[in-house]
């Protein structure tokens, strides 16, 4: 995976740490990384924030296949000309209502770059 220098970054990249929920712009963490050498030790990445949203017709399709595993040789298919659109729809519609909020919906993957913490100021010798 490729490097990049956290003061190459522009102010509004998202940069955070494995294993944590610790989420700053690079901005914010140039100034926090000069008075908090714990925060500096990390291997930091730049990442995009993404959202999840459920799919009521890919879980339902993926529960089907599941259930057919004990059940009788052409349940599967008599399962899924069960579901029409207006049920996938409805279903939806809870589906969407109950996860409306990012609380679980918003995640980040820290697949960017790894970012070099290059900033800290190094006393002169």
């Amino acid at each position: 995976m490729e490097n990049v220098k956290l003061s190459e970054l522009p102010n509004e990249t998202k940069v955070g740490y494995e294993d944590s929920s610790c989420v700053y712009t690079a901005g914010e963490l140039r100034e926090i990384v000069r008075d908090d050498e714990i925060l500096a030790s990390h291997t930091w990445y730049a990442f995009e924030e993404r959202h999840w949203r459920p799919d009521a017709k890919l879980m339902l399709k993926q529960w089907i296949e599941y259930e057919s595993e004990e059940l009788y040789e052409d349940w599967e298919e008599r399962a899924s000309k069960c579901l029409k659109q207006e049920h996938y729809d409805r279903i939806q519609a809870v589906l969407n209502d109950a996860f409306a909020s990012d609380h679980v919906t918003k995640y980040w993957m820290l697949d960017g770059p790894e970012v070099i913490i290059d900033t800290l100021d190094r006393p002169s010798a």
